[in-house]
């Protein structure tokens, strides 16, 4: 990991307000949904959900879960996104909605960038894993 990388994780994560959450279904397969979220200094993000969406049920009964943030705003090519794998909880219901609160505790994080061939050219897209210790606490 270079610094560059754990700056661009900090700056998509305080720049990019949507959060796509990846749940697991009963039967196993994925679901994944784009939910407007916010964050503390521990790197905990929250948002609200009617308690009735798939993944609200998901995390009720499953709590595993997987986060991405990308940034779309970047020109075609430049993107880069953070990845964290982590659980997700339901916290209960905001006072006076039908809204419940749920939160996401991420265990383990990533961010996208590129291998090169020899004279610099793309090659493939690689994962460098980030300490969570070094993004908490931006």
């Amino acid at each position: 990991m270079e610094a560059r990388h754990l700056a661009s994780a900090k700056a998509i994560i305080g720049k990019i307000h949507y959060i796509n959450v990846a749940t697991v279904n009963e039967d196993g397969s994925p679901w994944n949904t784009a939910v407007s979220a916010t964050h503390d200094d521990q790197l905990v993000f929250s948002w609200g959900s009617s308690p009735d969406n798939v993944h609200s049920q998901n995390i009720r009964r499953d709590g595993r879960a997987f986060v991405t943030i990308y940034d779309s705003t970047a020109p075609e090519g430049t993107g880069e996104g953070v990845y964290l794998r982590g659980r997700a909880e339901e916290l209960g219901p905001e006072e006076g909605t039908a809204v419940y609160a749920y939160r996401f505790i991420p265990e383990q994080a990533w961010i996208n960038d590129e291998a090169k061939n020899g004279d610099g050219s793309y090659q493939h897209d690689i994962r460098i894993e980030l300490p969570l210790s070094d993004l908490r606490g931006s």
